[in-house]
């Protein structure tokens, strides 16, 4: 169900970008690379980068496999990943203005370089809307394990 929940998201992104303007003004590989540049090193720094890449296989899967443990690891990964793209947005958005502020010379551009300067900012929240149910899937089936738990200890 993620994945066509996903890809309705996708197709409303899309759509909701056209009557906006024109598709090509919200791509810029450059954002991209500086959102997921400053995120994944970190992410690994941390040493929850396996944890996280779980969350897509537990996505991908019907029945729980995975212990408690890596469940509470794989959404303290989320929650982590979360943060930093959001965090990487912002730099980069904060970089793109300290650019702009100093190379401008021509006022005309000011604006297409503000919205190009706040696409890293749009690509970590888009990041993170795919990223929260990830984490609302992973903390339900940790509530279950613990009613589950509780229940089997309630009743010796």
């Amino acid at each position: 169900m993620y994945f066509v929940g996903l890809v309705l998201f996708i197709a409303f992104l899309i759509f909701s970008t056209l009557l906006s303007g024109s598709l090509v003004s919200f791509i810029d590989l450059a954002s991209i690379v500086v959102v997921l540049g400053f995120s994944f090193p970190l992410l690994m720094a941390s040493g929850l980068l396996s944890d996280f890449l779980r969350a897509f296989k537990i996505m991908g899967s019907r029945v729980n496999v995975w212990s408690m443990i890596e469940l509470n690891k794989t959404e303290l990964a989320l929650r982590l990943a979360m943060k930093l793209l959001l965090i990487s947005g912002l730099s980069g958005t904060i970089i793109g203005m300290i650019s702009i502020a100093s190379h401008l010379s021509d006022m005309s551009a000011l604006l297409p370089s503000i919205g190009v300067a706040l696409l890293t900012l749009f690509y970590s929240i888009l990041l993170v809307f795919i990223l929260l149910p990830m984490q609302a899937k992973v903390k339900a089936m940790i509530l279950t394990m613990d009613k589950d738990y509780n229940n089997e200890n309630s009743t010796h």
